[in-house]
């Protein structure tokens, strides 16, 4: 491919999410993207997980898009996934309408899952374009919480994106999904969590 048409392709990946590139690139460079799920150790990604799994989940309270509040205790006793993402994160967008799928087949079984977007706190600049043409887009059917800066610090300030949490029904931080992961590895480690008997 000529550079020129290198070019032209890559505005017209960008043309979905119409704001300029540069918020885009502070935002990559803020909190480094995840390019694929990675199960390998690092001692970033290993204090990570001591520091929460096992533990209760920190309470929040969060305003979805319509500005409603939305509380973690109002899910006590469901599977809830804490999926923490950012608009111009391409491996968020590739792990969307798996995370979609996931919640359609499991809604009913007791499967909670909260896209925590972090736009206001990694992409200050950005008035909510890019997170309202995400949404938009990815028609997602799961409440959407924008993080505030006491809930982005009570979870680690988020060292990648995306990171999701698996809050089993007591309350406890289950697992920790370090990166995007395709629907299959979700399904996997979800169901015996979704089979346990409700407290």
């Amino acid at each position: 491919m000529s550079r020129p048409a290198a070019r032209r392709a890559s505005r017209g990946r960008l043309g979905r999410f119409p704001i300029a590139g540069a918020i885009a690139l502070v935002a990559a460079l803020a909190t480094p993207a995840a390019p694929r799920a990675d199960a390998s150790p690092t001692p970033l990604k290993d204090a990570y997980l001591k520091r929460f799994l096992g533990r209760p989940a920190p309470p929040f309270s969060l305003k979805d898009m319509a500005g409603r509040p939305v509380s973690l205790a109002a899910y006590r006793g469901k599977v809830v996934l804490l999926n923490f993402w950012y608009s111009a994160c391409f491996p968020c967008r590739q792990e969307t309408p798996d995370l979609i799928a996931l919640y359609k087949a499991h809604k009913d079984r007791g499967l909670v899952i909260l896209g925590i977007n972090t736009d206001t706190i990694l992409m200050p600049d950005d008035p909510g374009t890019m997170l309202k043409k995400f949404v938009e887009t990815y028609e997602i059917p799961y409440p959407v919480l924008i993080a505030d800066r006491r809930m982005y610090d009570d979870y680690g300030r988020i060292p990648i994106a995306p990171v999701t949490h698996l809050i089993d029904r007591d309350g406890k931080i289950a697992r920790i999904f370090w990166g995007a992961f395709p629907g299959g590895a979700y399904e996997s480690v979800l169901k015996s969590y979704l089979e346990a008997p409700r407290p």
